[in-house]
């Protein structure tokens, strides 16, 4: 739903990264019942890592096979994406909210919720604020590029150009390599391509 400031690594990563890449409102910390809903694609994308770094080692017996990366395929449901956003997000600085609607052919729309908080970075835009977009996404190779369709602060439609902005500001404060919304992110550890249906996120590996 990936991802190397602070900003945009929620935003790609999970605005698609993504994508898989958005949660109900959170609160102080992430609900019970939001960790639960969670736990199958925390559970799925972390045996999905262990089998990427399994070294393949010849055997006097010969083992089955390892399927090739991209032949399979997990399903999950719009909730459970939003609910694995949740707890992604409980610790993130900037970005505290986040809900995205899946839709077919790789294509999503979302609200993220941010509080800028530093009086340096909060001067371009109010320090509380919500993001509305609508966005596609493109996979391959375990990376994610976003393409924003519209973006909007509040009610006013503004240009990706200048979230481009606010994310270099907020990466030279940091100290970090800034980044773009087109740059290409990683997806997690063994996951190869990302497709999206109507409430469904399709995890290829």
């Amino acid at each position: 739903m990936i991802l190397r400031t602070r900003v945009l690594r929620p935003v790609a990563g999970i605005a698609a990264a993504a994508v898989m890449a958005a949660a109900a409102a959170l609160m102080a910390e992430v609900p019970p019942e939001v960790r639960a809903k969670a736990a199958p694609l925390f559970d799925a994308l972390a045996k999905i890592e262990i089998e990427a770094e399994r070294p393949t080692r010849a055997t006097a017996v010969p083992a089955a096979p390892r399927p090739e990366p991209g032949s399979r395929s997990l399903t999950f449901s719009e909730a459970e994406l939003n609910a694995y956003t949740a707890c992604r997000l409980e610790r993130e600085p900037y970005v505290k909210s986040a809900v995205l609607k899946l839709l077919a052919d790789n294509k999503v729309e979302g609200r993220i919720g941010i509080d800028l908080g530093k009086p340096q970075a909060s001067g371009l835009v109010p320090q509380k604020q919500d993001l509305l977009f609508a966005a596609r996404f493109e996979t391959k190779d375990g990376k994610i590029r976003i393409d924003m369709d519209h973006l909007f602060l509040g009610a006013q439609e503004i240009s990706p150009a200048f979230i481009d902005l606010v994310i270099g500001i907020v990466s030279s404060l940091e100290g970090v390599k800034a980044t773009t919304l087109k740059d290409w992110y990683d997806l997690p550890r063994g996951v190869q391509r990302l497709e999206t249906r109507a409430g469904q996120v399709v995890v290829i590996y």
